[in-house]
Formats: structure tokens, sequence, C-alpha cells
């Protein structure tokens, strides 16, 4: 329902040298801005200031890929280490020292890049171990990583390049079988083994292929491989093509190049591997020439129907794409490497229609040696490594070398980052529908009766009526009541219900409870408590006390009628009124408990009451309601509600961690009836004060 709502979504729009038309996810639109959160720093032994979540001596390979999955976690390979042999880390949150590090098989023994899944399974090629029984492909999970599978599919496999683990639990890649061919591979789990599946070949493996050479594939979750071949050698002009091959023997032509389309705008395809989502969207790099003119590197989409174009040097303050793999995923967001029109390295994310940097060189951000500079010491070495990754969710994977702010002269060695999104939260419906209609989505924008809400999602960042601060960012960087401020943006930049206003976007942009309007978006972009409502959205987008509600993210981001506040948007993750908790944001979108399911990512992803789990991570990774927390950032990161708060897992080293102060969980109700009596008499005093709206 969801794929099927996107693919009607359609936008054109347009960039360099043609019309972009990208089907949007869901979400369908750019992060409104990016957080790095530092994962680890590698750095070489004798540096004084040392490494984060790695011991000092563990280091990169010179070109990587860092796969980042749903809930944050990412994988990385080390080629050096203290002990000698490659190893394997993963982590998530700021937090995480786990690696797997190799046998002792031979000095040449080599591990590839890592595959990773939202379920925790862990793939990497092994190759060159001095025993030939040694190498193949090694299959592990996180949570036990020293019960280790060995694959040697296909028969006779010497290589397993661009290893890839789908959502599926299957295992992608191309196979080179001792220098006298290669073929793209599918393994399907099967039993206790794995059925293997050849979707494409060189000639030198079956004589009925079309391809001289297959380039790296990218692989998705429906089995399905996207990659590019050569038909025919090159000279003058490249015989080329890029085809989506299924299981079932069959392939799909994408694009190919002006050697054998005279039409085609592309020159050359760049030999990295393309971007390949489960809508059958390809991303891909390849030179573009018109005529005799000159050749620009571009990144190329294709739509599902034509071929468009992202970015291309000199358009759009893109002074040159790099030649490293771009990625996407389901939501229509691709993720690059490109220099920009100042000659500074950056990571872009696109969504068909804008162009966004999610990191720069010589941006400053934050580090466990407090900030640091996105900077090397030789201004001609690339300040980042490898290609980058985006998760389903739009958190981008990347690394980067690290100074200090005021000496690019003094190493802080190589960081691995997740680049977290946050997007705008969506509009509401606007005001009541009224009796005898559909409910709209809210208060709306105004006061809900009885309550000093200030609009905002999860009170927001000031003090929810009567409610403690459940932990998660929501008094969160203003101050909650009692509490010292963190310094960061929510209450926001202004004061808190009871404090002065700042004029500053704050509780948020308008006036806290009992001050005029300034008519800015925030308490929200209408009235605070004790004003009328300017019908903008407010409760906001669900359902206030003695108001119906449309089924949007609920009562949202305030106190749900005789319940607990969550303190997180949209009753998130705690109980909406008189229903059992999903567990999901918002109940998210879809099915909340005895409602219809609006056909949008619902429960989400996790199980509803009284439904099967579709396996994918829910809630999210954090805590539930009475469950534990795993101290991943989802309920958010902090606790949930009546829940203990795990922490961060141990990080094994010096650094910063996640603020385990707030203002606590909220305490259980001893009563559902006593807290709507209050309300009602509450709502009927504040009516009474007010007097008729007079406008």
């Amino acid at each position: 329902m969801r794929r099927a709502r996107t693919l009607l979504r359609q936008t054109a729009v347009s960039l360099g040298m043609g019309v972009l038309t990208l089907a949007p996810g869901a979400r369908g639109e750019l992060p409104e801005h990016y957080t790095l959160q530092l994962q680890a720093r590698t750095n070489m032994l004798g540096n004084a200031s040392g490494a984060y979540n790695l011991k000092p001596g563990n280091l990169l390979a010179g070109s990587l890929q860092v796969p980042v999955v749903s809930d944050g976690r990412v994988a990385f390979r080390l080629s050096i280490t203290p002990e000698g042999p490659n190893a394997i880390w993963w982590g998530s949150d700021a937090a995480g020292h786990h690696r797997y590090l190799l046998p002792d098989l031979g000095e040449d023994a080599r591990a590839s890049d890592p595959g990773f899944n939202s379920a925790g399974l862990v793939a990497f090629a092994v190759t060159g171990a001095s025993a030939v029984t040694s190498n193949g492909i090694y299959l592990l999970r996180t949570e036990a990583p020293n019960d280790v599978r060995i694959i040697r599919e296909p028969l006779g496999a010497s290589d397993w390049s661009s290893l890839a683990l789908n959502d599926s639990g299957q295992l992608g890649f191309r196979a080179n079988f001792n220098f006298v061919g290669r073929g793209y591979v599918v393994l399907t789990p099967q039993g206790a083994g794995w059925t293997t599946t050849y979707l494409a070949k060189e000639k030198t493996l079956d004589d009925t292929s079309p391809y001289e050479f297959l380039y790296s594939p990218a692989f998705n979750d429906l089995g399905q491989m996207a990659g590019v071949g050569d038909v025919a050698p090159g000279g003058s002009e490249y015989y080329q093509e890029l085809r989506v091959f299924s299981a079932d023997g069959t392939s799909r032509l994408i694009a190919q190049s002006r050697g054998r389309d005279a039409g085609s705008p592309i020159y050359r395809f760049a030999s990295v591997q393309p971007a390949f989502d489960n809508l059958g969207r390809v991303a891909f790099i390849a030179t573009a020439r018109v005529g005799a003119g000159p050749n620009l590197t571009t990144v190329f989409l294709w739509d599902g129907a034509e071929l468009r174009v992202v970015a291309q040097n000199g358009q759009g303050g893109i002074k040159e794409v790099e030649f490293f793999p771009p990625d996407m995923n389901d939501e229509g967001l691709i993720v690059f490497r490109a220099i920009d029109s100042n000659s500074r390295r950056a990571v872009w994310v696109s969504d068909g229609r804008t162009l966004k940097r999610v990191v720069s060189e010589h941006d400053i951000v934050d580090s466990d040696q407090g900030p640091a500079r996105v900077d090397q010491e030789t201004p001609s070495n690339p300040v980042f490594a490898g290609s980058v990754s985006i998760s389903p969710r739009g958190d981008v994977s990347v690394v980067a070398g690290l100074a200090p702010p005021e000496n690019d002269q003094e190493e802080w060695g190589t960081a691995i980052f997740v680049a977290q999104a946050y997007f705008a939260p969506p509009a509401d419906g606007g005001v009541d529908a009224g009796p005898g209609e559909e409910p709209d989505a809210g208060c709306d924008g105004g006061e809900c009766p009885g309550e000093g809400d200030s609009g905002t999602p999860s009170c927001d960042g000031g003090e929810c009526p009567s409610e403690g601060d459940s932990g998660t960012p929501s008094c969160d960087g203003g101050e909650c009541p009692g509490e010292g401020d963190s310094g960061t943006p929510r209450c926001d930049g202004g004061e808190c219900p009871g404090e002065g206003d700042s004029g500053t976007p704050s509780c948020d942009g308008g006036e806290c409870p009992g001050e005029g309007d300034s008519g800015t978006p925030r308490c929200d972009g209408g009235e605070c408590p004790s004003e009328g409502d300017s019908g903008t959205p407010s409760c906001d987008g669900g359902e206030c006390p003695g108001e119906g509600d449309s089924g949007t993210p609920s009562c949202d981001g305030g106190e749900c009628p005789g319940q607990e506040d969550s303190g997180t948007p949209s009753c998130d993750g705690g109980e909406c009124p008189g229903q059992e908790d999903s567990g999901t944001p918002s109940c998210d979108g879809g099915e909340c408990p005895g409602q219809e399911d609006s056909g949008t990512p619902s429960c989400d992803g996790g199980e509803c009451p009284g439904e099967g789990d579709s396996g994918t991570s829910s809630c999210d990774g954090g805590e539930c309601p009475g469950q534990e927390d795993s101290g991943t950032p989802r309920c958010d990161g902090g606790r949930c509600p009546s829940g203990q708060d795990g922490g961060a897992v141990d990080a094994g080293g010096a650094g910063p961690r996640p603020d385990s102060g707030g203002c606590g969980c909220q305490s259980t109700p001893s009563s559902v009836l006593l807290p709507w009596m209050f309300l009602g008499l509450a709502w009927f005093g504040a009516r009474r004060r007010r007097g008729p709206r007079g406008h």
C-alpha cells in the first residue's frame, strides 16, 4: 500500500541537463537538517588525541563502504589492527566497541567490506587465506559473533566482491572463478543450506552471454541486481548497458552508452556500482557528452519511466562529481560525493528536486575531543574516505578526517559518523470539521481545554502539563521546570511557560501561555492557551480533549486525556487514550487499535495489538512501555513511559555519553476517571474566563 501511494505522487522539476522526475516515498522530501553523531574514531599509535570506541592502532582501509541500517547501526572493516589480522567493527548510538577479529589465516588473508542487515546479520568475504578452505563468505550474528559460518558457494568461486546482505537474508555478490570469468550470484537461505542463482555471467563462463565484462552490481531486498556490462571492447566509443537482473532469468534494460544508442547522453558508465532501491529505481554515475562537447561526470536517475539528471559537473553548485558509488533509499533520497564550486569536498543528498549538503570539508562538528574540523593536514588529500550509504529512514554514514578547529596540522585521526536525518513535522489538517462531519486534526492550533499546551510536538521544549519530563529530547534544550538548560534548541532558544519570552523561536517563535500571540509558528502559528485558534497546526494533528480525532499523529505532543505523557511526538510510543500501546510512533499513520488503516506505513513495521510482527524494527530499537531500553535512539534514546533506560552500550573508551538527565518518567495515574473530571472542570473554567472568541 505504501509503495502504491509512493508511485502515485510523482513530481517533475528541472535540474541540470533535463527534468528530474522522482517518485518520492512516504516522506518524499529532504531532511530539514542533519546532525553528525560520532560512532568511532581511528588513530595511529602514539598520537596524543588517541581514538574513540577503538584502541589506537586500529586503522581503516583506504577506500571502504560503511552500511547503515534502519536503526542507525553501522559496520565497517579494519584493515590494520594491533593484533595483526583484519577485523569487522559494528555499533550504534555513539557506543560500541564490538569487533570480530579474523583468526590467524596467514599474512595475505584479507576481509572485504561487510554486508549488514536490520536483523543484525553481518557478512564479509575472506580471500588470500593460507588454507583454501578458510576462504569464503563469513556470516555471523552481532549478538553471538563467535558463532561464525563459512559459506563457499558457488562451487569454484575464488572471490566474492561487492558483497551485500539484504533484509530477506539473501547474499548478493559478483563471484570470480579463479580469474576465468565473473558472474552475478544470489544465495538464498534454504533449510540448513543455500540455493544458488546466477543472474548474469560473462562470456568466458557462458558462451551465450553478451557480456565481455561485468562491473560491480547493486543488490536490493527483492533479490534483484543492477549492474553494467561491456557488450563489446571499448575504443573511441564504449559499448555498455545497465540492466536490472532478476532471479527468473529475465533482465530489463535501464540505460546504455551512445556507442549502442546514438541518442543516449551517456558516453561511458563509471566503473563503480550503481544504487538500486526496492521500487526499481536506479541511480548511477556516468560520463555525459553531447556531440564533441566536454565529458561531464553526472549522477543519473532512472525513475521507472525515463532517465533524468540528479547532479552534474558545473551545475547547481557542483564543480565535480567524485567517482564513488552513490546510494539511495525507498524514500527517493540519493546520496553521493562531489566537490563544490569553492573546491571543497562534500557529501550531498537529493530528493530529485533539490541538492542539499550533508557535511562539507572544513565544517565544525562535535567529537569526543570537543569541536573538531573536517579536515586533512595535506590539502590535496581527500578529507572523506570511501563511499557514503543511506539508511531506510534517511541517516547517512560518513567517514572523514578530523583536526582541531584552529590547527589542521594536528591529526585527530579518521572519524566514522552517522549523519542523523531530522524531518520537519507534517502539517495538520486545519480547524475542526464540526458536529456530524469527519473530525479534523485537532484543537487545532490553539488551546486544548484545560491544558497549558504549547502546541508544539512533545509539549515541546516546555513542561507537559502536570507531568515530568520523559528524558527524551523534549523539555530538551530549553529548561525543564526545576532543571538547568542543556543549551540545545528546544524550549527553544527562548523561555518555557511561566517565563518571559525572549522573542526568539521558542514556546516557539510565538508566545508562551498567558502571553499575546506573535503570529509566528509554534504555540503553533496560532494561539497559546487563553487565546483564540488561528486554524494552524497545534494540539497537533490529533485529538484534543473534547474533539474528534482525525487519525493523524495523535494528541500530538501533548498529554492524551487520562494518560501519561511520553513527552515524545504523537503519544509517540506511549499510550493513546483507552488503547493498548503498539510501541510504534503514533500507532504510526496506520492502524491504531480499533481504527481503520490509512494505508501509510503503519504501526510502523512492528507489531500492532492483535497483529503479527512484520519482522522489521519496531519499538524501534528502543524501549516500549514496560520494556527494557536498548539504549539506541528510538523511544527515543531515552526512557519510554514506565520503562527503565538501559543507557548507552559500553563504549570501551573515553568520550561523550548521552545525557542521562531529565525530569524522569511520568508516574502512572491512580485513576482514569479522576483526571477526566478535573479536565472537564478546567475546560469549563477556562471557557468562562475567556468568554466568547472575538475572531
